[in-house]
């Protein structure tokens, strides 16, 4: 639904759009909501950014029907390898290392001017558009809403109201400043280098590698058209150079790893210092944070871009039921309940292992080269042949693990008795495929609308179903029913139903309830918390 339409309130304005307020915009769009999203650059990124897109991004994109395109654009990363002075000390496969766990078992390694560009077309196609070269200058909010000044690509200045702001704004985020709302976090001492160029080394074009030595520490990555996308660590001998360009890289580059590589026809270069930290509140009012606005991580695991389009993900659907008036404006505060304690435990994750890799301390580094060797060559192998370890792993990486079992909306939501190891409120629906009708279903794409979906177990009729409790709620929810056979058999099984029961499945394929019995009751002193009954009038 086109944002500009004559007459029509502009509900949300979106500052920034990078993949955090793309996708932002998306969901906003799916959704009838009327938004104006601006960046102040005059195009989006041209170089490979933020490269690796993990399972669960990509089962947001299938559920947009953009995971074909993605996947399309992507390298797979199929093997990993490790190099210790000039070593290879170990190689593993990657390839479905997230089998049965996912649609998506693998690493997908897309350009970020790719992702960015699937999610510029799929606002283009619901008729918006993104403003650019428009800049957001000043904005007070009110009980009533928020009050922005724009600076427009003429340099004149529009005052626009909006009922929302959300700061998708990158981690130097003017929103954050203006809010006041504090950041905690630090930058490490050692900078980062990442180049998009051609290579000549001896690795196969889909296989990642890092490399460490006594003087250096570098990660390749590959792209299309044969490139590679390498980071890595700033040598002391460079450190501290106001001006440090892609020929002082390369010049003594191969020497540094002791490997045998050549680095030509640069396409993008980029010094930075690796950041880390969160902010300690994702609202303020009317006024939300996503993205690298509300926390930044270093490049270990690749998490800073996925997060950001999960926040996206979490504050859409929220903020639509609230400005449809399907839902109770508390809803919103569930948004930094859950998204914050993602970003708290990655900030830490990442930090240690970023410490390990890069940090000149005599005896992390000591630990780095004469004991990490020895460590990989006993673990690596034992993730790629345990699957219980790999799958762990790649939950944990791919970000399919997370969960909000603390979230406000997963307390006093399970009743009856469930086995112990029986999804929860607050997990993400597993991904299950089984026969329905003669056709093979994943139960992920039965989450296909922008409500709430109850997927209804039973042996018998479905009473719950047609018995009209949940009819004041039928602007926000949908049924799907599994009739028990014995190709569904172990369904009932996975979600611990022995006979009738239901699980209730949030916009965002989360669960938020679930019961082992139908028992409409239950279900509508749940809903009652924070959904609004429709009006029938």
């Amino acid at each position: 639904m086109p944002k500009q339409q004559s007459g029509k309130i502009i509900e949300v304005l979106i500052v920034g759009a990078g993949p955090s307020g793309l996708m932002m915009a998306c969901q906003l769009a799916i959704r009838g909501i009327h938004f104006r999203i601006i960046d102040k650059n005059e195009h989006p990124v041209t170089y490979s950014g933020a490269l690796i897109v993990h399972a669960r991004t990509v089962e947001i994109f299938n559920q947009m029907g953009l995971s074909e395109k993605a996947v399309q654009e992507s390298i797979t990363a199929n093997d990993l390898s490790i190099v210790f002075n000039g070593k290879k000390t170990v190689r593993i496969s990657l390839k479905n290392i997230g089998q049965g766990l996912t649609k998506f078992p693998n690493l997908y390694l897309i350009e970020q001017s790719k992702t960015e560009q699937l999610l510029i077309d799929f606002i283009s196609a619901q008729g918006c558009s993104i403003e650019r070269k428009t800049e957001l200058k000043s904005f007070t909010q009110d009980e009533s809403g928020v009050t922005s000044i724009l600076k427009l690509p003429d340099g004149k200045e529009e005052t626009i109201k909006t009922n929302y702001l959300i700061a998708a704004d990158g981690g130097h985020s003017t929103v954050r400043e203006h809010l006041k709302i504090p950041f905690a976090g630090k930058v490490h001492p050692v900078s980062l280098f990442i180049i998009d160029c051609k290579a000549e080394l001896d690795l196969p074009p889909d296989e990642m590698c890092f490399s460490f030595s006594d003087d250096a520490t570098s990660g390749f990555f590959p792209m299309k058209e044969r490139r590679r996308r390498i980071d890595g660590a700033i040598s002391k001998e460079l450190e501290g150079n106001e001006h440090i360009t892609f020929e002082d890289i390369e010049k003594k580059f191969a020497e540094r790893l002791r490997m045998k590589i050549k680095l030509y026809n640069p396409e993008w270069f980029s010094v930075a210092h690796a950041q880390q930290g969160y902010a300690l509140s994702y609202q303020q009012n009317r006024c939300f944070l996503v993205g690298d606005a509300a926390h930044t991580f270093t490049p270990v695991g690749a998490q800073g871009m996925n997060t950001g389009i999960q926040d996206a993900y979490n504050l859409a659907w929220k903020l639509s039921f609230v400005i449809q008036g399907k839902a109770k404006s508390t809803l919103l505060n569930t948004y930094s309940d859950e998204r914050q304690n993602i970003a708290k435990k990655l900030v830490r994750s990442t930090g240690r292992i970023y410490n390990l890799v890069t940090s000149q301390n005599s005896f992390t580094k000591t630990f780095r080269l004469h004991v990490l060797p020895y460590l990989m060559k006993w673990m690596l192998p034992l993730i790629e042949k345990q699957k219980s370890i790999r799958q762990f792993c790649f939950s944990a990486i791919s970000e399919i693990g997370i969960n909000y079992r603390d979230s406000p909306l997963s307390l006093n939501a399970s009743f009856g008795n469930f086995p112990g190891n029986a999804p929860q409120p607050g997990d993400r629906l597993p991904f299950l495929v089984f026969n329905e009708n003669d056709k093979e279903i994943n139960i992920q794409e039965k989450i296909k609308g922008t409500g709430f979906t109850l997927l209804i177990f039973t042996k018998n009729p479905p009473s719950l179903e047609n018995g009209g409790s949940t009819e004041k709620y039928k602007n926000v929810l949908s049924h799907e029913t599994i009739q028990f056979t014995a190709k569904t058999k172990f369904l009932f099984e996975h979600f611990g139903i022995e006979n009738s029961g239901c699980y209730l499945i949030r916009p965002d394929m989360y669960i938020a309830y679930r019961s082992a019995t139908l028992n409409p009751n239950y279900l509508n002193n749940y809903l009652e918390q924070f959904l609004m009954v429709t009006n029938n009038n």
